[in-house]
């Protein structure tokens, strides 16, 4: 039987090319600027398979500059605002400057006929003795729209449990999709991720759930409730987080549920929490929960208008209420969407 024998490697860079080539990922040296010295085989090959228009498939182009422009590498959304590209630039320039040994990031690669997803890991390496990297690129699109459908499914459930307090009590639905709409435009005002947007919206939508184990006419009573009627709707914070604590959500959902009555100077309940103790979700809902309660018409009493409920906000700016929600709650855009909700105050 005869056996191929290796081609022999002369220098240290055949080496590496050749340990590179081996690999499945799309592969970029980079040397200490930044600079492309050597790419591997996959690299090229995704290049061609895909109209790539990097002469030399980008070797000696400067790899950072690259990615200032996402177009070359990113879909049209994430050109426009750079996000993707700011990010690995930040990363990349971090490993080269020693600052991390480890840099990831997922981003969107779509061509014209299907969606796909690239995972970026940029590692030191040293090359000639001087600091370089390892840019690394994998498909993990089956992985992305696998977590795409596990949270579709998630959310699916967030919105079957708002619904059945919808079912048993219209006005509670009712007031939990406004505090999500409020507290969404919050999240979004003060520039928070879209994971934290996500999770501020899906807790207001179902924070009292807890009252569908109250009595119906308890809840919707006119006149004042007795100390001990109070207390029992008290408890509807710690029903809803008992009620989906145990369901496995990427978001802190059951915590929002039991502290969006909670206040910074610990006059809230169910615990009594004060500042940081609060999660920075649930201080949001707090906020958007309080505007909508005195905003909207209850079924003991009519809508008290949004100048109170601003007066309100206000007055307990930094007291019960986080200033910097509140802030953002105070500014034009989401006063704007305040008079549009509650335009009959």
């Amino acid at each position: 039987m005869n056996i191929a024998l290796p081609v022999p490697i002369d220098s240290p860079d055949e080496l590496l090319q050749s340990v590179i080539d081996a690999l499945s990922a799309h592969i970029a040296i980079l040397d200490k600027d930044g600079n492309i010295v050597a790419v591997n085989r996959a690299w090229c090959d995704f290049a061609d398979a895909n109209n790539g228009k990097l002469p030399r498939y980008g070797v000696g182009q400067n790899y950072i500059e690259l990615c200032a422009a996402p177009h070359h590498v990113m879909d049209a959304k994430a050109a426009e605002d750079h996000s993707f590209g700011i990010r690995a630039i930040r990363g990349i320039s971090d490993v080269l400057h020693g600052k991390t040994t480890n840099f990831q990031l997922t981003y969107p690669c779509h061509s014209p006929f299907e969606q796909r997803w690239f995972l970026m890991r940029v590692t030191p390496l040293q090359i000639r003795g001087e600091q370089g990297a390892v840019a690394a690129h994998e498909n993990v699109t089956t992985i992305k729209q696998h977590e795409e459908a596990v949270t579709a499914a998630l959310i699916g459930t967030v919105e079957a449990i708002a619904d059945i307090a919808e079912v048993r009590d219209p006005y509670t639905a009712g007031h939990q999709k406004g505090v999500a709409r409020l507290a969404s435009a919050i999240a979004q005002k003060m520039g928070l991720s879209a994971e934290i947007q996500r999770a501020v919206n899906l807790g207001a939508l179902i924070h009292d759930i807890g009252k569908i184990a109250i009595p119906a006419e308890i809840l919707t009573r006119p006149g004042r409730l007795s100390e001990v009627e109070r207390q029992l709707i008290e408890t509807h914070c710690q029903q809803g987080y008992d009620m989906i604590v145990g369901i496995p959500f990427p978001w802190p959902l059951a915590e929002i549920v039991l502290q969006h009555h909670e206040r910074l100077d610990g006059s809230g309940y169910p615990i009594g929490l004060k500042g940081d103790q609060i999660s920075l979700e649930s201080r949001i809902v707090a906020v958007a929960d309080v505007v909508d309660a005195i905003s909207s018409h209850r079924p003991y009493r009519p809508s008290l208008g949004v100048k109170v409920a601003n007066r309100e906000m206000r007055e307990g700016a930094g007291i019960a209420y986080d200033a910097a929600v509140v802030e953002a709650y105070l500014s034009a855009d989401v006063q704007q969407l305040a008079s549009e909700m509650y335009y009959h105050s």
